[in-house]
């Protein structure tokens, strides 16, 4: 009996000390490590109380977009089970809105809208993208996972199935909300000035009127003598394309030129076209971290990665692009400073180097495409407002879809442009890897 008692006892203690064990670790758990730390494809149910739900929420996309007014619709969100009451939705998106047919639009999802600190796995917000112009849907993914595996801060992703008013509308990406709580958790800090580069943010140098700034760039910080400070650091990039040896020495202090120069190292071998050092000036966001006191550059925005759309490249042009490259569109202080300067250019072209010696691979691409269409197979032929066919899907695993020299005709095959890709750059920089692509 006494043996017994032990025995139990000791039971309770190494009981407790586990369940001790595990209040710590889920007290310094992250924010989104469960929905993000899964590759299951969780299952999100929107329910609105509205009879004419779809017809609101079109209406206050109209208004957002034609008053920027930043509307809501409230419902009840259930994730895997969970339920959350009185959320905000909202459908987002330019192209992804204007030219994917049909309603299965992305969304955004604010769990704290109407009931303050109510947050999924301690998010407040999730974005839900509809993969416009990527049949696999595995682009966005595919390029987000590669940078944060490089240390880099973008945004986490995963999948969901998801149904509005008990209609299943099909898969998405779930893309992690760039917000204060993510450059918490990125920088340590959330106090510091903190911006999106709306459409035409170019960092171009346009004088000192304040007001020429909020058009392009919207504050996310609450002081808005914010913009002071952002107008300061676009001025020195100007004074550096000027070769003025004072912004030069003062560059890295306000700015984590390294960083920014990997993720446009990345950028350029995922050819993704929309983004600041290729086609486009936006899809980023700049935050000035109070620890250091340096501008963090935060990409976002991964569907158009390995050239899913370009209106100015044909299918060649794209494989074979430069990593140099320049958008001859549009003036661009910020990239004439980092390929203008030898050390940056140095750091730049060893980085990718690296990269492809190491890393960028086409077995490692291949192998994390396969892993990809094991896991969403079945939930894209689940789909039915998807925008392409469940062989388009299967056929753009390998090969190309559409007319190769029409530019933005053409939707690149994940496997052999990803190949074609790393030959050419390495044929660029003049890398010489046995035995591999």
């Amino acid at each position: 009996m006494m043996k017994s008692l032990l025995i139990l006892l000791c039971c309770v203690v190494v009981s407790s000390g586990l369940f001790g064990s595990n209040n710590q670790d889920k007290d310094k758990s992250v924010a989104g490590d469960e929905i993000f730390g899964s590759e299951k494809v969780h299952e999100i149910r929107i329910n609105f109380l509205q009879c004419s739900a779809w017809d609101s929420l079109v209406n206050h996309k109209d208004a957002r977009d034609s008053l920027n007014l930043n509307k809501y619709l409230q419902g009840n969100v259930e994730v895997n089970g969970k339920k959350l009451y009185a959320c905000g939705a909202r459908i987002k998106g330019e192209s992804s809105y204007d030219f994917y047919p049909g309603r299965k639009k992305s969304l955004k999802i604010n769990f704290g809208k109407y009931i303050k600190k109510q947050k999924l796995d301690g998010l407040k917000t999730i974005n839900l993208n509809n993969a416009f112009k990527d049949p696999t849907f595995m682009r966005e993914k595919l390029y987000l996972d590669f940078m944060r595996s490089e240390g880099l801060p973008v945004p986490r992703s995963t999948y969901a199935n998801v149904y509005v008013n008990g209609e299943l509308f099909g898969l998405y990406v779930l893309v992690e909300e760039i917000n204060k709580g993510f450059v918490k958790r990125n920088f340590g800090n959330k106090s510091g000035a903190f911006f999106k580069g709306e459409p035409n943010a170019s960092l171009l140098y346009i004088g000192d009127n304040q007001l020429d700034y909020e058009r392009s760039y919207k504050i996310k910080s609450d002081d808005r003598k914010d913009y002071q400070v952002l107008m300061d650091f676009i001025k020195t990039l100007d004074d550096c394309v000027k070769m003025d040896q004072d912004a030069l020495k003062y560059l890295e202090e306000v700015f984590d030129v390294y960083e920014c120069l990997k993720v446009f190292a990345i950028t350029s071998l995922f050819m993704n076209v929309d983004a600041m050092n290729l086609l486009h000036r936006h899809n980023y966001y700049l935050y000035k971290s109070t620890l250091d006191y340096q501008f963090k550059w935060i990409p976002y925005d991964g569907n158009y990665a390995f050239c899913a759309f370009s209106s100015k490249f044909t299918m060649h042009e794209a494989e074979n692009l430069s990593v140099y490259f320049r958008n001859d569109r549009y003036e661009n202080t910020l990239m004439k400073t980092v390929f203008g300067i030898k050390k940056y250019r140095d750091f730049y072209t060893n980085y990718i180097k690296e990269l492809l010696n190491e890393k960028f691979t086409t077995d490692y691409l291949v192998h994390k495409i396969d892993r990809l269409a094991i896991t969403l197979r079945k939930h894209v032929y689940q789909d039915t407002m998807k925008m392409y066919s469940n062989s388009e899907f299967e056929k753009n695993l390998m090969t190309h879809l559409g007319d190769e020299l029409d530019p933005g005709a053409f939707i690149p095959g994940l496997k052999i442009f990803a190949k074609k890709r790393i030959q050419a750059v390495r044929r660029e920089l003049n890398i010489k890897v046995k035995d591999r692509d």
